[in-house]
């Protein structure tokens, strides 16, 4: 199953419809792709997305959350681990 990664709107950008935009057109794509569901992962400490996912019809997958991990850089420094805990959520489209 497909998977939604990183969706971010800046704050100044928020509550304009660009979330929900985007997300649309990962589904839009999905489909096209011949996949009946889609997948994304929100921070549990992250409410405000979770309810936008929710109104959007994503739905908890039920087998509790996971812990992203990934690689940035700051500049030239070196690469750093960060990690997040997440709730999974999948709708069928």
């Amino acid at each position: 199953m497909p998977r939604l990664g990183h969706l971010e709107v800046l704050g100044p950008f928020q509550r304009r419809g660009i979330g929900t935009a985007l997300i649309r057109a990962g589904e839009d794509a999905a489909r096209r792709l011949g996949h009946d569901r889609l997948a994304l992962g929100v921070g549990v400490g992250n409410p405000g997305a979770r309810r936008l996912y929710e109104r959007l019809g994503y739905v908890d997958w039920g087998h509790g959350t996971v812990v992203g991990t990934w690689q940035e850089r700051d500049h030239d420094g070196p690469p750093v681990t960060l990690s997040e805990t997440l709730d999974t959520l999948v709708k069928r489209l």
